[in-house]
């Protein structure tokens, strides 16, 4: 073979193996957009929703059928005379309400538009009389499917045991809603073959999903227990149901192996090219976490990527203990607005208000891809 003819020919094996290692790399970036840390992804936008007379809370966005972002809140009345953060946010457990928001942009502003349930609706001792809380909002079947937790407690009376999770639906984002229906309950203490039977309160921060491959429905919820050393364990488990209303049967396992050395909180589950996300709330690290699965029925803790960070990262020192209701250095309860099944935008609530309110606001991060 003459010397010009093998050039050619290895030429063109070159060619050929950096085809392959170029598509294996764009296979590579495409298949997982959540390879590199999500916190990278996020562009801090600042306050989005804050209220003279309340804490705000739970702000769960969604697109409605009237082209505009919807957000609905878990809402905290403030007591008179109210100055610190404490003082009235921590009856969140007994005096919530979930009200609705919409705006033409997902950045604001956002206006006030009803509430749509609040404590002492419901005959006193059922099992919506009490708080509403934890607002988290999907579109599923052709519905916008509202989720929250409700129980029977009151000002003087907090009985977090009776936590359950309730749901609302309706066609149009506007409503109407349907009838409050309590779908899931913690399980009998006699079910000692599902982990949460032992759980000592109720069960709370609900999110849903619909399974992309089987197509049930997956209810995602936080139980704590004792663990064996009399630590405390804050985890999750989930329900699965064939239609969307229920009945919900408890999975017996835990879907997340955390120990009792991370209190984690406010999941928010989501699928994305078919693999299923968990972002939570570390309040150990004070962060958010990014999990993922590829059942929807165990999320590996340790692999978990940083979700958002501590809000120091986002806003300096200077200007965050500056706030007269400086309280903590952290963002929770994160939810996402997708667009067309991709997360476009973080809300997540925090202890402090930037703009010197007198409650607890929302922040807005934009996810940038």
């Amino acid at each position: 073979m003459k010397a010009s003819h093998l050039n050619r020919y290895f030429i063109k094996i070159l060619l050929f193996f950096n085809l392959i290692t170029f598509t294996n790399y764009i296979l590579a970036q495409t298949s997982n957009d959540y390879k590199e840390e999500w916190s990278k992804k996020l562009i801090f936008k600042g306050l989005i929703l804050e209220e003279k007379n309340y804490h705000i809370w739970c702000t769960s966005p969604i697109w409605g059928n009237d082209n505009k972002v919807h957000l609905f809140v878990s809402r905290i009345p403030i007591l008179p005379n109210d100055k610190s953060y404490k003082k009235g946010f921590e009856y969140w457990y007994s005096s919530s309400e979930i009200a609705q928001y919409s705006s033409n942009s997902p950045e604001g502003p956002f206006t006030f538009q009803r509430v749509l349930l609040k404590p002492g609706e419901a005959p006193v001792g059922a099992w919506n009389s009490g708080t509403q809380h934890n607002p988290t909002i999907k579109y599923i079947d052709g519905k916008y499917v509202l989720l929250f937790h409700s129980n029977t407690s009151t000002l003087n009376n907090w009985t977090k045991k009776s936590h359950v999770i309730g749901m609302i639906t309706s066609k149009n984002i506007n409503g109407p809603w349907s009838a409050p229906k309590m779908i899931l309950a913690p399980p009998s203490s006699s079910d000692t073959a599902i982990w949460s039977h032992k759980i000592f309160g109720g069960i709370d921060n609900p999110t849903l999903l619909k399974h992309p491959e089987n197509g049930k429905y997956y209810l995602y919820y936080r139980g704590s227990y004792k663990a064996t050393n009399g630590r405390t364990i804050n985890t999750y488990g989930v329900a699965i149901a064939s239609n969307l209303e229920g009945p919900y049967t408890h999975y017996p396992k835990r879907v997340t192996n955390n120990d009792e050395t991370r209190f984690i909180e406010d999941p928010y589950v989501f699928v994305h090219k078919n693999k299923i996300y968990l972002l939570m709330t570390d309040n150990y690290l004070e962060k958010g976490l990014l999990l993922s699965s590829d059942d929807g029925l165990f999320f590996e803790f340790q692999d978990g990527k940083l979700g958002f960070d501590k809000m120091n990262q986002y806003v300096p020192d200077s200007i965050l203990k500056k706030a007269p209701n400086y309280h903590a250095d952290k963002f929770e309860r994160p939810q996402l607005l997708l667009k067309k099944g991709k997360p476009t935008y973080l809300y997540a609530p925090a202890g402090v208000n930037l703009n010197n309110g007198p409650g607890t606001a929302c922040y807005l991060f934009k996810i940038q891809y």
